[in-house]
């Protein structure tokens, strides 16, 4: 409840106070979806438990909305956002979110058109050495020297064009304190 209190700025009396309120606010709440002419809406709980003085709650989700909650983990990558505050470069940030995404494997290959659709640069960079010399090293650069991410990078071709990139990534080792 300590969390709670601090994370909204109130006392504890208004702390719990304010809890209870947003349980039965979220019992009340619903999703609507429509599919053609079929409107549906689903309750986000079916069962709302609050323990009066304990700061505990205990929420029964839907069965219904499970699957939409279980798939969140599928449709959203999470990072650490403090190592992206650091980043100066929109392209790095975006970069950095890319690998986000692959960060089991430490591999993410990309073609070039739909890293530069990824990266809004349509009509820009048209030559691939532009786009490696102005976005793509630059990027890597910078997450490289401000990221616990180590990157290395290389253009995959087909013929005499690239193709792709393959960027091969790790997490750097803790430095020693002294």
């Amino acid at each position: 409840m300590d969390e709670f209190s601090d994370l909204f700025n109130t006392d504890m009396k208004s702390a719990y106070r304010e809890m209870e309120d947003a349980v039965n606010k979220l019992y009340e709440r619903d999703i609507r979806k429509i599919e053609g002419e079929v409107k549906k809406r689903m309750r986000w709980v079916y069962s709302a438990e609050y323990r009066k003085g304990e700061g505990k709650v205990k929420l029964g989700f839907s069965p219904e909305i499970a699957p939409y909650i279980t798939m969140l983990h599928k449709r959203f990558t999470s990072y650490r956002l403090a190592e992206v505050a650091e980043l100066s470069s929109t392209y790095s940030i975006r970069l950095y979110e890319m690998l986000a995404q692959f960060t089991g494997t430490g591999l993410f290959i990309i073609t070039e058109q739909d890293l530069r659709n990824r990266l809004q640069l349509q009509g820009k960079y048209d030559r691939f050495t532009n786009l490696k010399a102005r976005v793509i090293q630059p990027a890597v650069n910078e997450l490289n020297q401000k990221t616990s991410l180590h990157i290395e990078w290389k253009p995959i071709k087909k013929g005499r064009a690239v193709d792709s990139l393959e960027f091969r990534f790790e997490e750097k080792a803790q430095m020693a304190l002294l």
